[in-house]
This record gives structure tokens, C-alpha cells and sequence, in this order.
């Protein structure tokens, strides 16, 4: 008996719907498995910037930061008002060296202290007028006050600036004229307040360096968390690259087979 040849082709295409429903349903596992590994890489990189923040690492060196932008900002500062210094306008004070009582000159033995890192003791104004005022012009002084590193001044160098600080009003009422000098002496005291805060701001910096070393096992704990939870996204990843793959070769195989049929 002759056999039909609409048979063949209807059982091929039977085959072709059941392969096709096989693979329709291993499309939804492999979607439904994509789903749950790009959740996984999404949570584990929630989880790893929650650990980078509350590290108190990444906390520290933030405000260390904080710290050094304002040394920069109050640096910057310092340089615009030293040259707004006219120094010779300080050569029309009225002072005598006799006159151990005027405040001025532990402003002087300040200048020599912090920018000239001369001892203090040694000073007396003839010389320090000849040699730092008037020499140049004072160009010199303006240079430091504007442009010489205070950052790595000592304790003691910061508690004589706030000791001078201190002395501010006196110095100014006492050497109140002529009134261009009272103006360059306000702008120099502009100066040792940056010089303060300079110092406060270096203080802070080293003061959380030290917390960075007393924090160093729970910063190397955090550390190690943030480590584990690279690995598990990198395996999530991973993963999800091979489902794609596999996914892409399924589909391929799908599409010769097809071919083959027609």
C-alpha cells in the first residue's frame, strides 16, 4: 500500500511544535534564572556600597579631605591678603625699641618665629626694621607671609598664635596712627588668624590619621566583607554570562534545525 506523503510532514511538524514547546519552556527557566542573577548583582552591589560607606575608612579619609580643602581655600586666602600689604606704611608707626611695653613687638617676635624660624629672643626692632621692612621695600616679608608653608608648625608655635591673637586689640588700639599702618597691621593680623586656622585644620588631620591606626582591624574586617561580596557578584556575573552563552548556542541550534526541516 502506498503510504501518503502528507504523514511525514505532518509528524515533522509535530515534532517541530513539540521542540518548539521545549524550547519555550527552557526559555522561560533560563529568563526566570537570568531574573534572579541580575537581582543578585543588583543587591550585592547595594550591600558592598553600604559596606564602603559605613567602613570607617572611607569615613576618615573624607574628612581628612574636608580637612585639607580648607588648608587649601585658607592658603589661597593668605596669599590675597598678603598682597594687599603695604609694608612700608608699617616704617610710620611711631616705635621705639626703648618701649618694651608697646604689644607690637610680639607681633614682630611672632613674624620671626614663624616665617624667618629665628629665635624669638634674639629680636630688637632697629634690626628687625633695617632687615625686614625696610630692606627690599619688605617685599621679602610679603613673600612669606603670602606664600611660606604653615602647615607643619608646632604645637607651641600654635599656641603663641593664639596667644598673639589674644593681644590683637591692644596691638591696634595702641598703634592706632597713623591710619594706613593700622591697616596693613589688620592685615597682617588677617594673616595670623589663617596661620591659627591653618594650624587647627593640620591638627585635625593628624589627629584622624591616628584614627585611622586605632580603627585598623575593623576597617580590615569591613575589607574583608567588601571582598566577599566582590566574589559572590563576580560569580553571579559569571554565571549569567554562561546562562547567555548557553541561551545564544540554544538558539543558534534552533535555527539550523529549523533550516535543516524546511
Amino acid at each position: 500500500m502506498k503510504i501518503p506523503s502528507e504523514i511525514p510532514q505532518e509528524k515533522d511538524t509535530a515534532e517541530r511544535n513539540s521542540w518548539g514547546n521545549s524550547n519555550s519552556q527552557g526559555d522561560q527557566d533560563s529568563a526566570s534564572q537570568k531574573d534572579e542573577l541580575n537581582k543578585s548583582i543588583e543587591l550585592g552591589r547595594k550591600k558592598r556600597q553600604q559596606l564602603v560607606l559605613e567602613n570607617p575608612e572611607f569615613q576618615i579619609k573624607q574628612e581628612i579631605e574636608d580637612e585639607k580643602q580648607n588648608i587649601k581655600v585658607e592658603t589661597l586666602i593668605r596669599r590675597d591678603v598678603a598682597s594687599a600689604i603695604n609694608i612700608k606704611d608699617l616704617l610710620k608707626l611711631k616705635i621705639s625699641s626703648k618701649d618694651i611695653k608697646n604689644p607690637i613687638h610680639s607681633l614682630f617676635r611672632w613674624i620671626l618665629l614663624i616665617f624667618y624660624k629665628a629665635n624669638p629672643e634674639l629680636y630688637n626692632w632697629p634690626e628687625f626694621k633695617d632687615q625686614i621692612l625696610d630692606k627690599n621695600h619688605g617685599q621679602d616679608l610679603v613673600n612669606r607671609l603670602g606664600y611660606q608653608s604653615v602647615v607643619h608648625i608646632t604645637q607651641l608655635e600654635g599656641e603663641k598664635t593664639k596667644f598673639l591673637l589674644n593681644l590683637k586689640q591692644k596691638i591696634l588700639e595702641e598703634n592706632s596712627q597713623p591710619e594706613a599702618a593700622k591697616n596693613a597691621l589688620i592685615k597682617i593680623f588677617d594673616i595670623v588668624e589663617i596661620v591659627y586656622k591653618t594650624h587647627e585644620h593640620a591638627k585635625g588631620i593628624n589627629h584622624l590619621v591616628d584614627e585611622l591606626i586605632k580603627q585598623e582591624d575593623n576597617i580590615n574586617n569591613y575589607k574583608e566583607e567588601i571582598k566577599k561580596v566582590n566574589h559572590q557578584i563576580q560569580e553571579a556575573k559569571s554565571s549569567l554570562k554562561s546562562l547567555e552563552s548557553k541561551s545564544q548556542n540554544d538558539e543558534n541550534l534552533s535555527q539550523n534545525d529549523e533550516i535543516v526541516q524546511e
